[in-house]
């Protein structure tokens, strides 16, 4: 095993990142995330997606270390499924988000702590799920109740984000007034989201709102801390718009070849794409000492 690495902690985003386009994970990763392991680093995995929707790729690589989830909403025992710290939302700043989506037309999806719920989410409004949600909801094992509206929400105070799926077009003018009137009482997020064909850059889109104090960076980057880890023996890749704080104040901090132009901006290091298994070669680089 080796102890002269620069860093004890390699941080992993999935969607874009780990995962192929088809969001598989290859084996030229899994076995770099081994190598990792081996030689020593602490491997954590920080991602936009609950933990019941990264089983596949957490199975794929082994992990059953400490998961960041829902965007660092979360942080989460894979080997145990429990839920270890979150940031859950107040519950004025969630009636004011999914108000103003059911004033659209849209429904409001509510992520949950499962831990206190029982299940994922709830999705809020008479609006029709749209069908990159529905694909979503039927793939992976979550499990989804229902509610008339926000009155009907049996754990009011256990929503960890709210947002909503649909075309850009419809959810640009919706993100940009939510911006405004929610000013700094919450964090916003507006991006293209996972689809049935489209692992990235869809024209399907989330907006996503969180506590205010929540993105990946802070829970990733406090967790380390707690652990004795400085913010400086940390190396962490990602590709998308909530990677920037990470990828931005890690010791660290790796873009993928295919990552948004914010996440490159910030980057301390270029990792080829992932299609060409960009993971494995951020962490052969980091193990050998080029990085």
């Amino acid at each position: 095993m080796q102890h002269d690495l620069r860093y004890d902690t390699f941080v992993i985003d999935l969607d874009g990142t780990l995962l192929r386009p088809d969001g598989s994970v290859s084996d030229t990763n899994a076995l770099a995330v081994e190598r990792a392991r081996e030689a020593g680093l602490e491997v954590i995995v920080a991602t936009g997606r609950a933990l019941v929707e990264s089983l596949a790729p957490l199975g794929a690589i082994g992990h059953e270390g400490t998961m960041v989830a829902a965007g660092g909403a979360m942080v989460c025992d894979v080997a145990t499924g429990r839920t270890v710290d979150r940031h859950a939302m107040p519950h004025d700043l969630v009636a004011d988000v999914v108000s103003t989506l059911l004033a659209h037309g849209h429904k409001g999806l509510l992520l949950k702590d499962p831990d206190v719920t029982g299940y994922d989410y709830l999705a809020v409004g008479p609006a029709d799920l749209d069908p990159a949600s529905q694909w979503w909801f039927e793939t992976l094992p979550v499990r989804v109740r229902f509610a008339h509206d926000l009155d009907d929400d049996p754990h009011p105070h256990e929503t960890l984000r709210a947002g909503a799926v649909a075309s850009e077009r419809e959810l640009v003018p919706i993100a940009m007034w939510l911006r405004e009137s929610i000013g700094d009482r919450g964090f916003l997020q507006h991006w293209s989201a996972v689809t049935a064909t489209e692992a990235t850059g869809s024209n399907t889109h989330l907006l996503e709102v969180f506590n205010p104090r929540v993105n990946k960076g802070n829970t990733t980057l406090d967790l380390c801390r707690q652990r004795g880890v400085p913010p400086e023996r940390v190396a962490a890749i990602g590709d998308g718009l909530n990677d920037v704080e990470l990828v931005r104040d890690a010791g660290l901090g790796i873009a993928m070849g295919n990552a948004d132009e914010r996440v490159l901006a910030v980057a301390d290091r270029v990792a080829t794409d992932n299609v060409s298994d960009g993971v494995a070669g951020a962490i052969d680089a980091v193990l050998s000492g080029a990085w």
